[in-house]
């Protein structure tokens, strides 16, 4: 039986009207309180994250995360009949995943999850929204004492993220490499659609690249995608106008020219060296005029810009 303490976490983050089922298959959404008597049930809400739950269809998979080095999780839930289980972190601070969302936290939780995911060696196609509902008498349930949470940096101090080689998304970092592809195409193409009454057909362009973008082996759901289309129309519209295209266009051509103009100082610098070290005649160094007149420019210029190669 589920301590008072997992009961509450599972009932004060699981959605008003959660999806359910008896049988994972046939999910209905349902009121809270019919959901949470039902075998399987919707943990995480539409809007955040405040489970990683990971999947292991092995027998021993309660012993995963102990034989992965993982910290102990919030609870499991073992399936009587074949050992199989679903191993799940309440998160202290949930994670925003809607289009409001800040994009980092996004991705430092699908790091997070990616590397838990590979070392407790679940299975990377486990997208939810169901899980083994802990509260329900199918399952065996296991948890430590007084029902654990954890902060995002403290899941990831058993991690190599700095390390880890790069795999399909999956999850939550689905939505970010989906944000991450949207937004750098975005902002190429609204510049075709700078005209009145354009925001509109913006939008609607925007959506279908993201639809052409979610080509993942487990897609994401059409709310998901109509979700991130919205925040990179509207941010790319209200960010990246004509005027302050213009700007970045000149910004960018300023930066140019003072790059270039200090790679040819630095480089007229090196030509001097390498002519007072040429013309240098047992540590007696070359007057300006000399050096002038071997790099076939004024000594004014050498004065005015590179007079300190002679102090």
């Amino acid at each position: 039986m589920a301590s008072a303490a997992l009961a509450a976490l599972v009932e004060a983050h699981a959605p008003r009207r959660p999806y359910c089922a008896d049988d994972k298959h046939f999910a209905r959404i349902r009121p809270k309180a019919t959901a949470l008597g039902e075998r399987y049930i919707q943990l995480n809400p539409p809007a955040h994250q405040a489970w990683l739950i990971l999947d292991i269809d092995r027998p021993g998979a309660a012993l995963a995360w102990d034989d992965a080095d993982l910290p102990p999780p919030t609870y499991i839930a073992i399936n009587p009949e074949n050992s199989h289980a679903h191993i799940g972190y309440a998160l202290s601070s949930p994670v925003c995943t809607t289009d409001a969302a800040r994009i980092a936290p996004m991705c430092y939780l699908a790091a997070i999850e990616r590397a838990y995911t590979e070392k407790a060696g679940a299975d990377f196609a486990f997208a939810g929204p169901l899980a083994k509902n802990p509260l329900h008498p199918s399952w065996r349930l296991w948890e430590p004492a007084n029902a654990p949470t954890y902060e995002l940096s403290t899941l990831a101090e058993f991690t190599g993220l700095s390390t880890r080689p790069a795999h399909t998304p999956e999850g939550v970092g689905r939505n970010c490499e989906l944000f991450e592809k949207l937004r750098v195409w975005a902002y190429r193409a609204v510049r075709q659609f700078w005209r009145p009454g354009g925001q509109g057909i913006w939008a609607e362009a925007v959506r279908r690249q993201a639809e052409a973008l979610n080509n993942y082996p487990v897609r994401l759901s059409n709310a998901e995608v109509s979700g991130i289309a919205r925040s990179v129309a509207r941010f790319v519209w209200r960010r990246f106008s004509p005027v302050d295209f213009r700007e970045l266009q000149a910004e960018r051509g300023r930066r140019g020219a003072e790059a270039t103009a200090a790679l040819k100082r630095d480089r007229r610098e090196q030509d001097i060296q390498d002519a007072i070290s040429r013309l240098s005649v047992e540590g007696w160094k070359p007057s300006m005029r000399t050096v002038a007149k071997a790099l076939d420019c004024s000594v004014s210029t050498l004065s005015e810009g590179y007079g300190h190669l002679w102090t």
